[in-house]
């Protein structure tokens, strides 16, 4: 399955499982997640700290992967 996060446009009441839906922090996208899925990013400002978010979704055997590009 495909978690999707976006700081700009995300929000975290969210499903989470579309751009269009997509959560506003990677934490919330890591919680929803299971073993095996992926979380795709989309570019942009992520107050949290991203290192260690990305340290624990690889920790919970999850993908990354960043969506797009910036404009």
């Amino acid at each position: 399955m495909n978690w999707y996060v976006s700081a700009k446009t995300g929000k975290d009441s969210n499903d989470g499982r579309s751009p269009e839906a997509a959560f506003r922090t990677v934490q919330h996208a890591i919680t929803a997640a299971a073993a095996g899925d992926m979380l795709v990013i989309a570019p942009g400002a992520y107050d949290q700290d991203l290192p260690r978010r990305i340290g624990d979704a690889r920790a919970a055997k999850l993908t990354l992967a960043v969506a797009g590009s910036e404009s």
